[in-house]
């Protein structure tokens, strides 16, 4: 049995360390180091060596199964034990500076005056650039495609703004959503029980991912899907005729990431498998235990596990600042573009644009990014920033200097037992409208005129509020409005009932369905036919009822006197 897990925590207990202070120190992501002392990671030398020193340990002693780590304690004095008469005999430091405080008030005033100063100064600067705790959780918060931006909220739900023009922003459900990935045109969500939800898949896809179980990380290329299971196991879907998915046999895989084209694997040993074609592909067998990749046409860009970054591009592009960025926690690249997001939650870009520089230097508190060709997203847990082309609304850009579109007006909804409808009046200037509903998943409906928007009602919880949202979007000359936002409480419709022609209807048939409905037999009145139906008495049938052709809900059909004519039974055959 492998005592090492044992150890760590141990050590860390006795010297109450926290989970995330080690990390900090060892240059790792909390949940690596947690792996560390559940067992489930392999911990490196260099990073063993520096906890030995942290806790003046032998190394020996730690990686040896037979040794026990010693654990050296604070000595404190005990006050029994002091000997006063040699403390009296000999002057402390504290009766130094009583004696200089006696001779000298007014300078040791200003001394400890000006000691006071700084130590607040110093206690505010702390709080102000103490860098945020960003980790894998937050920066798998958000991704982007060419088109539609995606990411998962405070409560673990799922958001996105954009194109919807294969539905993958229209039935975006999750079950605790802790990783969003975006391919082109379909939407993968992984969630905390380690299954899989998506939108926008081709059928043939979705019913392949729906059977994979335990997943612990997931990446998307534009058209292929892969996942790494609990058991370090790969899954690999989509269209994979570029070989993404043709990787040579990886095992006790960790993570997973993915080009446009191309897959690329982490094992519990730091060693890197990949498969495909995409560009820098080659150069990844020279790294050990990489963070992240991100790339693009034209750039690879490696986060190293030192939290730098490594670009590798074609032609003449040159990319040599962002090689020199330090403390960096996240990566996301263009067509001519490399950007970087460090532990302060500050942004860098590498960029032949002024203008989008200075844009993106605004920029504060952010805890993800991503990127496609031509645009680059920030989220700061509220707000989706971006720059770029922002051709499909993927982000709300400010500009004051252009003229604000009105709300929409006269926004009715109605219920049923499928959709919640929703029409408005159009909005002059108006190239269209981003119509959403918060149903704990956000989605997002982005349409090009004022039209019935419909959103499905199976998410929703009966006597829950939702709210409707509703954002003019304009171009050229204008601006987009303000939210028109509609809160109400849903009231799931009652189920209801239409009734069909009882004529012919067998008598104890027709009675039974009324029953099983829960008509209580009281309410149930019947009146015998006239002379001209007849029929005996084991022939007995429905000829009218006060029901038929008509629709009721169940209250109305449980408080009401039903009342239906049956043929007239021949006397002789009478009881």
């Amino acid at each position: 049995m492998n005592k090492l897990p044992e150890k760590l925590t141990k050590l860390r207990k006795h010297y109450n360390y926290s989970q995330s202070y080690l990390a900090d120190v060892l240059h790792v992501d909390v949940l690596e180091y947690m792996n560390y002392e559940n067992g489930s990671g392999m911990i490196g030398y260099d990073q063993m060596k520096k906890l030995a020193s942290l806790y003046h340990i032998d190394l020996v002693d730690v990686f040896k199964n037979s040794a026990d780590v010693q654990l050296y304690e604070v000595n404190k004095a005990n006050t029994d034990e002091i000997n006063i008469e040699y403390f009296t005999a000999k002057e402390t430091i504290w009766d130094k500076i009583s004696n200089f405080y006696q001779q000298n008030k007014v300078a040791s005033s200003i001394i400890v005056f000006l000691l006071v100063t700084i130590l607040i100064m110093f206690i505010i600067l702390q709080n102000t650039v103490r860098p945020f705790t960003l980790t894998i959780q937050n920066i798998n918060r958000l991704s982007v495609s060419e088109t539609t931006v995606v990411y998962i909220d405070d409560y673990s739900g799922v958001n996105g703004s954009g194109s919807n023009a294969n539905g993958e922003l229209s039935n975006l459900t999750s079950s605790a959503a802790v990783k969003v990935c975006e391919g082109e045109g379909f939407t993968i969500i992984l969630n905390e029980d380690g299954t899989l939800s998506h939108a926008g898949l081709i059928s043939k896809y979705a019913d392949q991912i729906d059977d994979w179980k335990n997943i612990v990380d997931i990446a998307v290329g534009d058209n292929h899907i892969v996942g790494v299971d609990s058991n370090g196991r790969v899954r690999c879907s989509g269209d994979t005729s570029d070989g993404a998915c043709d990787l040579p046999d990886p095992r006790n895989v960790k993570k997973v990431f993915a080009t446009a084209n191309g897959t690329i694997t982490l094992d519990q040993d730091g060693v890197i498998t990949s498969a495909g074609s995409f560009i820098g592909s080659g150069s990844l067998k020279n790294y050990f235990n990489i963070r992240d990749v991100a790339s693009s046409e034209n750039i690879l860009a490696i986060l190293c596990e030192d939290h730098t970054i490594d670009v590798y591009t074609k032609n003449s592009l040159n990319y040599l600042e962002a090689e020199s960025w330090t403390d960096i926690v996240d990566v996301a690249c263009g067509d001519s573009y490399v950007a970087g997001l460090d532990r302060y939650g500050k942004v860098h870009i590498e960029i032949d644009n002024d203008e989008i520089r200075s844009q993106i230097e605004q920029w504060s508190n952010i805890i993800a990014i991503d990127g496609a060709s031509d645009y680059l997203i920030g989220f700061d847990g509220v707000k989706i920033y971006g720059v770029g082309n922002n051709a499909y609304h993927q982000f709300v850009k400010e500009e004051l200097i252009k003229q604000r579109l009105d709300m929409v007006s006269n926004v009715e909804y109605s219920i049923d037992d499928k959709y919640v409808s929703v029409q408005f009046d159009p909005v002059s200037n108006a190239s269209g409208y981003i119509v959403s509903l918060d149903v704990g998943i956000g989605i997002s409906r982005r349409v090009g005129v004022a039209q019935v928007v419909r959103f499905e009602t199976e998410n929703m919880t009966d006597g829950k509020n939702y709210t409707l949202s509703i954002v003019s979007i304009g171009e050229g000359d204008y601006t987009d409005s303000d939210a028109y936002k509609l809160n109400f409480t849903y009231l799931k419709p009652e189920e209801t009932y239409t009734f069909p022609e009882a004529s012919n209807q067998k008598e104890e048939e027709f009675l039974a369905y009324l029953v099983s409905l829960g008509v209580p037999e009281e309410n149930i009145r019947k009146v015998e036919g006239g002379e001209d139906d007849w029929c005996a008495a084991d022939e007995v049938t429905v000829s009218s009822s006060n029901l038929d052709g008509k629709t009721f809900t169940k209250s109305e059909l449980l408080n009401m006197e039903i009342e239906y004519t049956y043929c007239k039974v021949m006397d002789d055959e009478k009881d």
